[in-house]
């Protein structure tokens, strides 16, 4: 392998070149020169910024400008900035309205198992209630049964007393 297998050649100008470690994942390293980029800066022309168009107006102060930057560059960049403070404010308002409704959704979730909970609850007591009920009125019936039987018993014993003969009566003397 050569060094000039289709690979593009360091540049002759414009850049810096540097030498870099490069490492493998196997642990292999290796040098290699790269080319560093300089920032390019426009210079505007002095002759074109100064005729301004009757209809444009002068966008932002000159001085709080950065170097190199001509007036269609200013409007674009702050148009730029304008749309991400709209973009910004829309997705706010978006984020916001998703919460509400999230907080909508999980409030009605919670009203919806507090009203089943209620209502098992309420079955619950209203089953408890009749079988309470239920025992009360097998407990009197017993209770009935209970001085039925004892009724007839006491009746028979009193009736052999009420049976007996009057006391023989006097005659009565006129």
């Amino acid at each position: 392998m050569s060094d000039s297998d289709g690979k593009k050649t360091l540049g002759l100008r414009g850049s810096r070149p540097s030498n870099v470690k490069q490492s493998f994942s196997h642990g292999r390293t290796k040098n290699v020169v790269v080319e560093t980029k300089r920032k390019r800066v426009v210079v505007p022309k002095a002759g074109a910024a100064k005729p301004a168009a009757p209809g444009s107006k002068p966008v932002g102060d000159p001085s709080k400008r950065p170097a190199g930057i001509s007036d269609a560059e200013m409007e674009r960049r702050l148009k730029a900035v304008q749309a991400a403070k709209a973009r910004e404010t829309e997705e706010a308002a978006a984020r916001e309205a998703e919460e509400k409704a999230r907080a909508e959704e999980r409030e009605r979730r919670r009203a919806e198992q507090e009203e089943k909970e209620r209502a098992d609850r309420e079955r619950e007591e209203s089953l408890k209630a009749k079988a309470e009920e239920e025992e009360r009125a097998k407990r009197e019936a017993e209770a009935a049964a209970q001085a039925a039987a004892a009724a007839p018993a006491e009746p028979a014993v009193a009736r052999p007393t009420a049976n007996k003969a009057p006391p023989a009566a006097t005659p009565r003397k006129t």
